[in-house]
This record gives structure tokens, C-alpha cells and sequence, in this order.
């Protein structure tokens, strides 16, 4: 889908969202304005508000998640494969405080549960990730 073409219009997520900076860096490699976009400046703050936004046709298209557009039973089109990372001071690694935490992204049942989602890889869950000194 051309979002450039004047009749398709676009739902966008708010400003400083990640999938917004990724469209805007996108844009930019493509040399399309913003300007050029229906809907750039028409804003939502979820995944999910974006596909309800498409859903109720207020919208064609939207960046996503998988999870979102299924929940919606929308069509998806994969563009772009993400890693997200939970970022912790490595203090609160050492001690009880997240103890619950990692249970949690440890459990079968629960990495059954998101591997069952959408667009979600489970593959590197829970690992704890030096950062270079």
C-alpha cells in the first residue's frame, strides 16, 4: 500500500512512540514527507487503538503488531522483524526484587501462552544481556 497515494489514509501512533520513529526513518529513506500522508497527524496511543481505528474504517492502513491485527481479525503485512529488550539498572539484578519477574518469563505455561501470539518469538526470553563495560 502507497502511503504517499492521496486516497489511502494512514492512523499514526503519537509522537516519541517507537513505531512512530520507525515510520518517520522509513519515510525519510524513502524521501516521502510526512505531509504527503493522509492521516499522519491523526494519533493513537496503543497497537490495538490502531487497528480498531482500521477496523471501523475511520482508517486503511496503520504500523502494528501482529497480535493487535488478529485481535481485530485484520489482515497483516510483516515489514519489519524488532527485538525489544527489557532495560534494568544491573543493581536490581542483584537481590529479590525481580525474582517474580523471571519466574514469570520462565514459566512454561506463560512462554506457551505469548509464543501462541502473533509476531511474538520467545526464543531469547528472560536472558539477561551484559552490556559491553
Amino acid at each position: 500500500m502507497d502511503l504517499a497515494h492521496p486516497e489511502v489514509i494512514y492512523v499514526n501512533r503519537q509522537h516519541g512512540a517507537g513505531t512512530r520513529v520507525l515510520l518517520d526513518y522509513q519515510l525519510q529513506k524513502l524521501d516521502i514527507r510526512a505531509s504527503s500522508v493522509q492521516g499522519y497527524a491523526q494519533e493513537e496511543f496503543t497497537h490495538l487503538a490502531v487497528a480498531a481505528a482500521v477496523a471501523s474504517g475511520r482508517a486503511d492502513t496503520g504500523l502494528g503488531i501482529p497480535a493487535a491485527a488478529s485481535a481485530l481479525d485484520l489482515d497483516f503485512i510483516p515489514l519489519f522483524q524488532e527485538r525489544f529488550d527489557l532495560v534494568i539498572p544491573t543493581r536490581f539484578l542483584q537481590g529479590n526484587l525481580l525474582t517474580h519477574l523471571f519466574d514469570l518469563m520462565a514459566d512454561s505455561a506463560f512462554r506457551k501462552a505469548v509464543a501462541a501470539m502473533p509476531g511474538y518469538d520467545i526464543t531469547h526470553m528472560g536472558e539477561v544481556v551484559p552490556t559491553p563495560a
